[in-house]
């Protein structure tokens, strides 16, 4: 049973990131799977490590693509990873250490904290990078109707033939 669908709405619309939220969702509906149909404590707390490991590296990579493209807003997604990896990692170390039941307040951390930290948080990623890459694109289009800059492409063109054909 399906308990969390992953939607179009979710895409960041940067392939590596959309395909880890995916992943996400799908550790969270096994960790679902497996609370639902009675699973020993052991085989949930298996799954709840590999949400964590996943978390973590998933968050690394988000934020080096953040720093990359010089994102305003890294240090908030930053801290907010932080409490989000906080908040998983004390969940297992709960579940792990004094044998604590996983319950619906659980299930339902997790299905709140992945859907609305993609929509609310990681989306503005994708929009800020289609922005800028439109503004790329303006800044590129603007400079090929400035004469100065078609004459200077022109040159460099023709230096480049003349170099090609000299060799």
């Amino acid at each position: 049973m399906i308990f969390l669908s992953w939607r179009e709405n979710y895409r960041v619309g940067i392939q590596l990131i959309d395909t880890e939220h995916e992943y996400l969702f799908k550790l969270i509906n096994e960790f679902h799977d497996k609370y639902t149909s009675g699973d020993t404590h052991r085989q949930l707390l298996l799954v709840l490590n590999r949400l964590v490991a996943y978390a973590e590296e998933h968050f690394r990579h988000e934020e080096a693509l953040m720093r990359e493209v010089a994102y305003p807003r890294v240090a908030r997604q930053q801290e907010m990873h932080e409490n989000l990896y906080a908040s998983i990692f004390t969940l297992n170390e709960k579940l792990s250490q004094d044998g604590a039941k996983a319950d619906a307040e659980t299930l339902r951390f997790l299905k709140s904290w992945i859907v609305e930290h993609i929509l609310n948080e990681d989306v503005d990623i994708g929009e800020f990078l289609r922005r800028k890459s439109a503004q790329a694109e303006k800044a590129v289009q603007g400079t090929t109707k400035n004469p100065a800059a078609q004459q200077l492409a022109a040159k460099a063109g023709s230096a480049e033939s003349a170099q090609v054909q000299k060799t």
